[in-house]
Formats: structure tokens, sequence, C-alpha cells
């Protein structure tokens, strides 16, 4: 019996029984023992990946729709180092992670021996667990602590939400025999058909304390905020109650996965940028859930009304207050029942019907301004992709323009996906397969044309989706989101260093691929096409726009 498989196996099996379902694999000879161990239990959904920086944000995009790790397996020496921007981005927004890497052992470490690197915490802090396997000697003691090390890495990639990363150094031989397999997959096997159903999980009940149930009660123009959160953490539950009690208008971005159309203000990246409104709706308690909120418009309101008293309800132990105006923090839980029994029922409507008048008006002129415009804009893909048509869907949003563009343009609703933690346009793409495999919806990716060329190995690992899949290419010519910088002023400098316009053939690149593809070159064209008609996916839907227009619309959307 390889002790290697042995070994692999069985950790394996403990993660399965704590709930791991989905191993993204990338291929190499020293994982060898991790890969069979995996691929030798019909349990997971193995999911194999060239490329490890895409098979990391896959992993990312998996943890955020379930809100359980995937293991991610890769082989010795710079195949880890790939994981490191999905590691960061994992950490920075609270998604789980598991990271099992093979490593040269000790006697070949520091030699000059191929393919050997120090892999010893190379995540640094980034990583919420690191934990030297060692060579085990399969022990009694040995195996305990190996079994130990996944609860391990399981509870803290959650409870810290981030990458547990386990480091496993393996000598040769590292390839099991036909025996060890088999008998090994009798134990998988065996373990499938006894699995028990998973158990509900914990719920406790928060209770306010007397100072924050006065303070809420005291308030008659309460505003709820909501940042980002990723959908397996959203506190639906909390949003709804507080709303429902307080007559709380809210103020809610995309990725926070909220929609409670009777308090959700529509709009608010227009009026909140004029000063004269905002004096008009000051309110005198500020209530935020989830992360910290990225729109200008939102950050600035929050700065100027600082001294007001601002609540902030976090799903996640991490420190989300750029702003620094937060005067109490409370941690709850999604499953966790916020006591509202002492909080005073209000019934007056004035408060958020001003609101709503305001978000009402900036969506007719909004509405107004598309409908006029004939030429096919940025903002046009946003607001037609928000229409209920799509409710069904989950969206990825790629960082730079289009998140802020579907807060300008769009709406935010449920099933939409935003990689927040660190903002990077790295991985978008590879992050919407991730949750295309964890998921049953169909999944929308709105990306621009630099992150999607950013992440286009993603396009060899496209395929594996079992849902349909569609990536939205918003080419308006370079990354026109730095002509809000003073240096655009320079062209000199501005065009060869900050928009960077690439003269890629997405066509040929989708057919090297063998992926469906289509071009939309005008605003008619994209309002004639229906994306549900379409039969076969994954789909590479590549969209002309006019990069001064769109900017133009944005102008005159922030100004009115």
């Amino acid at each position: 019996m390889s002790n290697h498989l042995k070994r692999c196996s069985e950790l394996a099996r403990e993660l399965f029984k704590l709930g791991v379902r989905h191993a993204v694999i990338s291929p190499g000879s020293r994982s060898t023992p991790l890969t069979a161990a995996f691929a030798n239990h019909p349990g997971f959904k193995k999911t194999i990946i060239l490329d490890e920086r895409s098979a990391a944000f896959t992993a990312l995009g998996i943890g955020k729709e379930s809100g359980v790790p995937a293991i991610l397996i890769c082989t010795s020496g710079t195949a880890l180092a790939n994981y490191f921007p999905a590691v960061i981005e994992a950490r920075q927004s609270g998604v789980p992670m598991i990271i099992l890497s093979a490593d040269r052992p000790p006697n070949l470490r520091g030699t000059g021996s191929s393919q050997t690197i120090d892999q010893l915490k190379i995540f640094g802090d980034y990583a919420v667990l690191f934990h030297e396997m060692g060579e085990s000697q399969y022990e009694t003691q040995d195996r305990k602590r190996d079994l130990f090390a996944a609860r391990q890495a399981y509870s803290e990639s959650i409870r810290k939400g981030g990458a547990a990363h386990l480091n496993f150094p393996f000598r040769k031989p590292l390839e099991p025999g036909e025996e060890d397999l088999r008998s090994e997959l009798k134990d998988n096997e065996a373990q499938i058909r006894s699995a028990k159903k998973k158990e509900k999980p914990v719920s406790v009940t928060v209770t306010p304390s007397d100072h924050l149930t006065e303070l809420i009660n005291n308030s008659e123009k309460p505003l709820i905020i909501a940042g980002p959160s990723n959908p397996a953490q959203t506190l639906s539950k909390l949003f709804s109650g507080l709303a429902d009690k307080l007559n709380a208008p809210a103020i809610i971005e995309p990725g926070a996965g909220l929609d409670y159309s009777e308090y959700s203000i529509q709009g608010f990246e227009q009026f909140l940028r004029n000063p004269d409104i905002v004096e008009n709706l000051e309110p005198d308690l500020i209530i935020r859930i989830g992360d910290q909120p990225f729109t200008k418009s939102v950050n600035t309101f929050l700065e100027r009304f600082d001294e007001l008293f601002q609540l902030h309800f976090m799903q996640r132990l991490a420190s989300q207050d750029s702003t620094m105006t937060v005067n109490e923090t409370i941690y709850i839980s999604k499953n966790d029942h916020f006591d509202l029994s002492a909080i005073k029922q209000k019934t007056a409507r004035h408060w958020l019907d001003e609101w709503k008048s305001e978000g009402d008006k900036a969506i007719g002129f909004r509405k107004n301004h598309l409908d006029e415009n004939t030429v096919f804009t940025d903002g046009h893909i946003f607001n037609h992709f928000s229409s209920s048509k799509f409710d069904g869907w989950n969206v990825m949003l790629s960082n730079s323009f289009p998140v802020r563009d579907m807060a300008l343009f769009g709406k935010s609703k449920p099933g939409q996906f935003v990689n927040r933690g660190a903002a990077g346009i790295d991985g978008i793409s590879s992050t919407a397969l991730g949750i295309a495999l964890s998921g049953s919806r169909p999944v929308l990716c709105l990306t621009g044309d630099l992150a999607f060329l950013h992440d286009s190995n993603a396009l060899l690992s496209l395929k594996k989706s079992e849902t349909p899949l569609v990536i939205v290419i918003i080419n308006n010519g370079g990354g026109t989101i730095f002509r809000m910088l003073p240096i655009y002023g320079r062209k000199e400098i501005y065009d060869t260093y900050f928009e960077t316009p690439q003269d890629v053939n997405i066509s040929d690149l989708a057919a090297a691929h063998k992926l469906q593809y289509r071009k939309i070159n005008s605003l008619e064209e994209f309002l004639n096409f229906d994306m549900t008609e379409q039969k076969e996916f994954p789909l590479i839907l590549e969209c002309i726009t006019d990069a001064d227009a769109s900017m133009a619309l944005r102008k005159k959307l922030w100004n009115h």
C-alpha cells in the first residue's frame, strides 16, 4: 500500500465528510498522490485547469457562490506562486478556499534542485492558515494530525474568510499501484453510500444593547447602506427585518445581493453627487450592512456625515471601514437571528418617500438620455442586462468601470458577484466559471476588453461549465476609466501608458478555443439580439461601444 495515496485519500475523505465537494486540479508530477486521491473519490466534482492562476480564481468563484471552500491542487515550484492573486482576493473579500500544494522533500530544498522553491508560508498573512504537513511516518499520531489539519483548514477558511494552505513534501516514488487505487476507491464509495445529510448550521439570537435600541428607536431619519457581500454570506433576513421595522430607504450597491424594491433606492449614483439634494436628505442614523461600499457617491456621503452615528453589521471577521466613520460594529452570520422585538415600528413614510422621489427623478433622467442616444454606449449594456429578463441569471461584474456602471446605469439585485476585495481586473472570467461550476443558474460575465485579455487563459476551461455561460466583452478601446485622471490632458503620455488599447482579434481567439462568438457593432443590433434564444454555450459576445459617447453619458448623469 502506498502511504502517499493512503494519506491523501484519508485527507480527502475527511474533507468530504466536512462538506467539501469541488476540487480544482492543475497537472503536475510531484502532486500525483494528491491528484490520484481526489480523482479516485467519486464524491468530488473535479475540474482540471491548466493555468494555475485561472484555477485559483475558478476556486474563488466556487467559494463565492457556495460559501464552501473548493480544493486547489498543484505541483511544486512556481505553480503555487500563480495562486497568489486569487489568494489575496479571497482574504480581502472573505472567500473560503483550501490549497493542497505538493513540495519537494527537505533533502532537495536549497540545493538548486529543479522546480524547488521556498513554499513555506509563501502567501504570508494572506493565508488564514498555513501548515507544513511534513513527511509522515503514517503512524497513529501522524494520521490524527493530518485529519486535524483538514478540519483546521476547513473551519479557518470559513471563519476567517480566505485560503488555508497545507503543504505536502513528497519523496519518490509518487505513483500508486492499481491495487492501492482499488482499495481506496472501495472505501470512498462506502463513504458516499453512508454519507449523512449536512446538518443545518447553528443559529444564535443576537440582541441589541439598550443603548443601540434607544438610538434606533429615537431615529426619525434612518438610512441603510449595503456594500458588497458574497452571496453565501448576505444578511438578507437582517436587512429585510430592519427595512420593514424602520421604513428606511436603502442604498444597495451592486454585489450586495439584496433586492427589496419597496425600500431600495435606484439612481443613487446620480443624485448623491448633487450637494443640494444631499443636504435635503441628511439622515440622523446610518446603518451599514456588508463590506466597504465602493461607489464614489456613497463614500463621499459617508464622509460628509461622519459625525452621525454609524452602526455596521458585518457578516465576517474583517476591517471594512475605509472612511473610518463607523461607531459600532456587530458581527452576525447569515443564519443568526437579530432580535428586533424591542425596536419600535415606524409607520411614517415621508422620509422614505423623499428618497424614492429623488430616485424616480434620477431614473427618469437616465432613461431619457439612454433612449435619445443612438450611439452604442457602455451604459446601454448595463441597463439592458439589468432587466427582469435576466433575473434568473447570476452576473459576474468586472472591476474598473463595469461594476461602477452597473450602479450608474443598471440595478443592484441578488445574484450579482464582484471581486471587490483587492478590486483587480485579473481572473474575472475564471471567477465567472467557478460560479457556473458551483451553481445551477446560467452565468453572465460583464467584463472590459482589457480584463478579458488579462484572463484569456480562462478560455481553455469555459467548456467545463454545464450551465449556460456568456462572457460579454465591453470593448471600448482600452482602460477608459483612466480618463477620469488629470493625466488625461497629457495625450502624449496618456495614450501610450494609461489607456493602452489592444489590437487583438477576439473572434480569432474564440475560434482557437472552439467557442461560440458573436460581435455586435451597433445599438440597434444589440437591442435586437435575444440571448435567451441562444442554443450553444459558452458564448463570447463582443460589444464594440463608443468610448467618447460612453464617457459623455456618464458625465451627464453625474452632473444632472
